[in-house]
């Protein structure tokens, strides 16, 4: 009987721990599941996550290409500014030499107007010219009288402010001396070229000079000069 007894407490406690080790494993598997559901779902946020930076990738590249498409349709417009300015010139320059051909005029011979007798010289002849006749005729040579050749002038120029203050603030190391050529199309500055060295700081202010000056008339010409002198 004693021996039934301890042999029921044994197997009792064994049956306790073996439920208590049971339940301390179903509540691991329990944690696990959760750990793996947490798991999961931070590899779905980061699998969104890719796909946003991929989305971003897209929209990058597809800018990138929006802007390289936008500098070729760019630089195919100033290739055709280029031309165009080219072929503005070509046809100033043409203008120019026909207008300077035109400017020539030949030489007009004027014949001398022969001068009525009023009666005050009666008896001695006809007065012609400066010699009356009935004395040995000298006749005068035709005058001829050319008319001068009227060449295109370059306007006057002014400016709204002084050339010192485009240069005021660039470092100018040396005395600079040079001269500014430049068409003018309708009174606008065009074809701006300079005859001597000129640093490339001194060239952007002394272009954004030119570009500012104003004329009396607006006037189409080519070759205008203007000169330059930096003394430090």
């Amino acid at each position: 009987m004693k021996f039934k007894i301890i042999f029921g407490v044994v197997m009792a406690t064994a049956f306790i721990s073996v439920y208590t080790i049971i339940n301390a494993i179903a509540g691991g598997i329990s944690d696990n599941q959760a750990g793996l559901n947490r798991l999961n779902q931070s590899f779905l946020s980061l699998n969104e996550e890719f796909d946003s930076v991929n989305r971003n990738a897209e929209l990058i590249q597809a800018t990138r290409e929006s802007y390289r498409n936008s500098l070729v349709g760019l630089s195919d417009r100033l290739d055709a500014m280029d031309k165009t300015n080219s072929e503005i010139y070509r046809i100033l320059k043409e203008l120019d030499e026909q207008l300077n051909a035109e400017a020539v005029v030949e030489p007009e011979t004027v014949e001398p107007e022969p001068v009525e007798d009023l009666g005050v010289n009666a008896g001695l002849g006809v007065l012609t010219g400066t010699q009356i006749t009935g004395q040995p005729e000298i006749t005068s040579e035709p005058e001829t009288i050319t008319e001068p050749i009227i060449l295109a002038v370059c306007p006057k120029v002014s400016s709204p402010k002084p050339y010192g203050d485009y240069i005021q603030r660039i470092n100018i190391k040396r005395n600079l001396k040079f001269t500014v050529i430049y068409d003018l199309f309708e009174g606008n500055v065009i074809n701006v070229q300079y005859d001597g060295r000129v640093p490339s700081n001194v060239k952007t202010a002394t272009f954004n000079y030119v570009m500012d000056l104003t004329f009396d008339k607006p006037t189409t010409i080519n070759g205008c000069t203007l000169p330059f002198t930096i003394n430090i």
